[in-house]
């Protein structure tokens, strides 16, 4: 399995159809009191939910981004999109994706390890992501790469992120 880098001249604008299917969502409850008190727990969806959404490589508001994909021929099968925010030495991942046909082959696991190393050579502090809290199987993947929870937005998609049973999860690792 080769990892290549990704030219910005070929690849900008690039579409990347997400697809997953999920049976589990991260329940996200927030209590104020005398304290605020925020709880995820695991809960099973009444049936499996299908959720699509489509990104883009090369994005404008990423800051230098590093862009490594695996190719099966001359198919894009796995990508992902990483820069260093310059501002707090984080190498953020904006966009990871496993062709649906390729997953649980070791190729997410390969494109990790690598984005990981190149954050170690360029002495990020850290590697973090963003998910979403229905997105169960890619959030086992990432807690099995030794990334953690690091915090949360409840308004992020919609003003009713919580309600929809989706709202953006962070996760990270110390490097």
């Amino acid at each position: 399995m080769k990892i290549i880098e990704l030219s910005k001249n070929e690849y900008k604008g690039y579409e990347l159809e997400y697809k997953y299917i999920t049976k589990f969502y991260y329940d996200v409850v927030i209590k104020k009191k005398k304290a605020i008190t925020i709880t995820l727990k695991k809960k099973k969806l009444r049936k499996k939910m299908e959720k699509k959404f489509v990104d883009k490589l090369f994005e404008d508001y990423i800051e230098a981004p590093d862009v490594y994909g695996i190719f099966d021929k001359k198919k894009l099968i796995a990508v992902i999109e990483c820069s260093l925010e310059s501002w707090n030495n984080r190498y953020r991942i904006y966009n990871f994706l496993v062709d649906p046909r390729y997953r649980k082959m070791g190729y997410g696991t390969a494109l990790f390890k690598y984005a990981e190393e190149v954050a170690t050579k360029k002495n990020a502090r850290a590697i973090v992501l963003e998910t979403q809290s229905c997105n169960d199987p890619a959030i086992n993947f990432y807690m099995k790469q030794g990334l953690h929870f690091i915090g949360l937005d409840t308004m992020c998609y919609t003003n009713q992120d919580i309600d929809q049973k989706e709202v953006r999860l962070e996760f990270g690792k110390r490097l």
